[in-house]
């Protein structure tokens, strides 16, 4: 399979080759490309697959299409502004509708900086008034540790995983 391919068309074929072998993955191999490369370029990804009992440098590991950049749920207009009122939403987690099937991970940064950009244009140009008690209604003592919370988030969705493995099972 060309890699190169947009990811929808190799996502598709990924999954036809699973249904034809009736397997719930396909094995990836990374022969090709130098140990020492795959070492300094994927560092994370090594020790993850390591962990799993996989070496990634010297065996080809069973791996499933999944969304690379998940296109956010919250749908907004051209300056991230939401149905609900005074509610923006920037980034991965807006639905804005300038990509299709194909967001290039690329794509993300430049177009958080260009909706950020459009969203603090609109929110500082409007009329509207600002909440005067809204850092009374923060309880801020949840953000003091940031290295815990992120911790916590990686947990989260560790977990997450975990599940989504025992359910394929």
């Amino acid at each position: 399979m060309d890699e190169l391919l947009p990811r929808d068309v190799v996502t598709a074929a990924i999954h036809k080759q699973m249904a034809e072998d009736d397997m719930p993955y396909v094995r990836l191999s990374l022969e090709r490309i130098p140990e020492e490369e795959i070492r300094s370029h994927f560092p994370n990804i090594c020790q993850r697959c390591l962990e799993e009992g996989y070496d990634v440098t010297k065996e080809p590991v069973p791996v499933v299409p999944a969304q690379h950049y998940f296109m956010g749920g919250i749908k907004v207009n051209l300056s991230s502004r939401t149905s609900m009122d005074r509610l923006y939403a920037v980034g991965e987690t807006s639905c804005n509708g300038v990509h299709g099937a194909n967001r290039l991970a690329s794509n993300s940064l430049l177009e958080s900086m260009v909706f950020a950009d459009r969203c603090a244009s609109e929110i500082t140009s409007s009329e509207l008034p600002v909440a005067k008690d809204v850092t009374d209604r923060v309880d801020w003592s949840l953000y003091q540790n940031l290295e815990q919370l992120k911790e916590q988030y990686k947990n989260i969705v560790l977990e997450e995983i975990e599940k989504e493995k025992k359910r394929h099972e």
